[in-house]
């Protein structure tokens, strides 16, 4: 049985009390002494739920090899130089020209821009292969065919 905190009185009313700035369980006759704070119904415990993260597909799109090729040719198409596309798109022709020379790879919202922009595709599906097979070549390709090894040239 519990026992009041502030006499030592054995009650199984115990109140909490708020005595000169203390809280303590105390009985009935020690619970005059300060002011008897609510008492808290008891809550139903609510289960936790398990958190579900959701899995966002993989990006299925790949930025294409000859981004700097498609956007430079592209742009002499229409006959813009690179201040004038820069200034239609709102980006710094220095950030262009690196694009074009493929020294810095444009991040999706740029590509979207210019993709938008020149009427050209920078993200492509990567199973989608851009290589044709010379009539006759029954042949499965190789890594080599297809990917754009350095110093096979």
């Amino acid at each position: 049985m519990p026992s009041c905190q502030l006499c030592g009185k054995d009650s199984d009313n115990l109140k909490k009390t708020k005595i000169e700035g203390a809280v303590l369980r105390v009985c009935n006759s020690c619970s005059d002494m300060g002011d008897v704070m609510e008492q808290k119904k008891e809550k139903k415990k609510q289960k936790k739920r398990k958190k579900t993260t959701s899995r966002r597909p993989r990006e299925t799109e790949v930025l294409a090899n000859d981004y700097g090729s498609r956007v430079k040719e592209a742009r002499e198409d229409r006959e813009l130089s690179i201040k004038e596309l820069a200034d239609d798109m709102n980006e710094k022709a220095s950030l262009i020209r690196k694009v074009e020379r493929e020294d810095l790879k444009p991040e999706k919202a740029l590509a979207k821009k210019l993709s938008k922009k020149l009427g050209i595709t920078l993200y492509v599906n990567p199973q989608v292969s851009e290589h044709s097979i010379e009539e006759g070549d029954e042949r499965d390709a190789t890594v080599e065919d297809i990917a754009d090894i350095k110093g096979s040239e």
